[in-house]
């Protein structure tokens, strides 16, 4: 009898630390900061002849310059999709945001959206 219980004992030991290990590592993931994109309107994140402007490039976010409604609002939800912050500026994507009903950060031009992005 004595044995049983000994295994019986060190089979519930085993599974709690188990679920301690798998415990701690959902905890560790949970707290990793989701990716951020930018989705910025094409006429408002170029810079003179520059299409893209120079500023841009320092970013540490994913970016996207749509032309057109419907380009917009495909950023804006590809990038939803994938779990991103998505902070929108310009006319067009803050309408994508507002009707794909995307919870983005609406941020006032590219100044706005550059300033909401993580360096």
């Amino acid at each position: 009898m004595h044995y049983a219980s000994g295994i019986a004992a060190l089979t519930v030991a085993a599974a709690i630390a188990a679920g301690a290990v798998l415990d701690a590592g959902a905890a560790g993931r949970s707290h990793t900061a989701a990716p951020t994109a930018l989705v910025v309107d094409a006429a408002i994140g170029g810079s003179g002849r520059e299409l893209v402007d120079p500023r841009l490039a320092n970013v540490n976010a994913a970016v996207r310059l749509p032309r057109s409604a419907s380009e917009a609002r495909t950023n804006v939800r590809y990038f939803d999709e994938l779990g991103y912050r998505v902070v929108v500026a310009g006319r067009r994507s803050v309408a994508a945001a507002d009707a794909t009903g995307v919870p983005a950060l609406t941020a006032s031009g590219l100044d706005g959206a550059l300033t909401a992005a993580p360096r």
